[in-house]
Formats: structure tokens, C-alpha cells, sequence
């Protein structure tokens, strides 16, 4: 059976490559791009071709049209591609160890700013959470649960950045399915080190809520953090 064939449309294959001149800062952050005509000639292809893969792009935030003026590339186009391009490396599977790995090194510190940032209230969260995942009865919902403990602990971290890695790192772990080989016993063993966690951040103890979140992510996560130093 022979491979499919995938067409692209023309003004794809256009706005492909004004973004790879703009990736390779031919075109800066700022600049203005050459006349629609001029790059209808380079492109060989039509001038509505071109206007197409422009509208294209300033829907993705990489161009802005100036009436009278023309069309330039934003401020932001350079930090978008480095955004499009680390979701693509996150999403490969080739690169799951460094995800797992990323995750080793940015959680721990995520506990120690909880322990340190998180209020009153949101550390009688955190332990309500342990609760609820201690009354699970099935190796889904005790995942499920889990999930939640680690994004309320980052949200906890009250740094907006850390959140947005930690974040974009767990859902793509969750996506490739990384611990579908832990069992529900596991799971439900996992229950008292969320707790433990949980009783660290309370008391503001950074420096063991740090360490108590390396020793279960190195659990759930042995066959990925072998090579991993301390």
C-alpha cells in the first residue's frame, strides 16, 4: 500500500518559509517585510497567495500590517517561535527523558517555594486534597488526584513561570502516558508521601518538602532518573 499523499496549499508553503527567514532573524523582530509584490516575484506564486499566507501569519502573532505602511514583523514573533519550537521537542518522545528529568529538577523547587509562599488557607487545601485522595477506590481516580496535588503544590509556588514549565511538563507526561506501568497499589501507597509533603509546606519546612518530593518523583519515575544526579 503506498504512503498517502499530503497536499499543502500554497500560501502554507509561503508562510513557512517567510517564518523560517524570521526564525533565522533574516527578518527581525520590528522589520519591515519587502512590498507584497517584490515577495510575489521571490516566491514565484501570485499576490492573493501572498496575502494569504500574511493573514495567516498575523493570526499567529508573527506579522502586524500597518495601513499605509506595510507589514512588519512583531515584537513578539522571536519568543512565539521558541514557544512553537519547545512544544514540538516536548512533545517527542525521543526527548521524554529530559522531560522527566526537567521535571526532577523543577517540582522539588516547587514544594521549597510552597513551603515558604503558600497561605493558611491554601496548605489546609493542599491537605484537603490528600484527604479526598485517600477515599479513592480505583487506580484512576487515585492518578487523577494525584494530578490535581501537583498542580495546586505548583500553583502554591506563587511563581506564574515555574507554574506555566511545570505545568506544560506534567500535561505532556500525562499525555504520553509515562506512568501507566504504575499499579494501583503503588498509587495508593503514594497517598502518605503526598501527605508527608502536604505536612512539610504546612509547617514551612522548605528544605524537607524539597527532599520529600525528589524521593517520590524518583520512585514514579525510576527507569527515567538513573543517570540523575542528586
Amino acid at each position: 500500500m503506498s504512503d498517502p499523499i499530503f497536499r499543502v496549499k500554497l500560501y502554507e508553503d509561503v508562510a513557512d518559509r517567510v517564518t523560517e527567514r524570521i526564525r533565522a532573524e533574516q527578518w527581525r523582530a520590528g522589520e519591515r517585510l519587502p512590498p507584497e509584490a517584490e515577495l510575489a516575484k521571490e516566491f514565484d506564486v501570485s499576490r492573493s497567495t501572498v496575502r494569504e499566507a500574511v493573514r495567516s501569519l498575523q493570526l499567529a502573532g508573527l506579522l502586524r500590517t500597518k495601513a499605509g505602511s506595510g507589514t512588519y514583523v512583531t515584537q513578539n514573533a522571536p519568543t512565539i517561535l521558541q514557544t512553537r519550537a519547545l512544544a514540538a521537542i516536548m512533545g517527542d518522545r525521543e526527548h521524554l527523558q529530559d522531560l522527566v528529568q526537567a521535571r526532577y529538577i523543577l517540582e522539588p523547587q516547587m514544594a521549597a517555594l510552597a513551603a515558604g509562599q503558600a497561605s493558611e488557607d491554601e496548605k489546609l487545601h493542599l491537605r484537603f486534597l490528600v484527604d479526598r485522595m485517600a477515599e479513592k477506590k480505583d487506580r484512576f481516580s487515585l492518578m487523577t488526584a494525584g494530578h490535581a496535588f501537583h498542580m495546586e503544590l505548583a500553583r502554591m509556588s506563587h511563581n506564574v513561570v515555574l507554574e506555566g514549565f511545570y505545568q506544560s511538563a506534567a500535561g505532556q507526561l500525562r499525555s504520553m502516558r509515562v506512568l501507566e506501568s504504575l499499579t494501583e497499589e503503588i498509587y495508593r501507597q503514594g497517598v502518605e508521601e503526598h501527605r508527608a509533603i502536604a505536612e512539610a509546606v504546612a509547617k514551612g519546612d522548605a528544605a524537607e518538602a524539597k527532599r520529600l518530593m525528589k524521593e517520590h518523583l524518583k520512585k514514579d519515575y525510576a527507569a527515567y532518573l538513573c543517570d540523575t544526579e542528586e
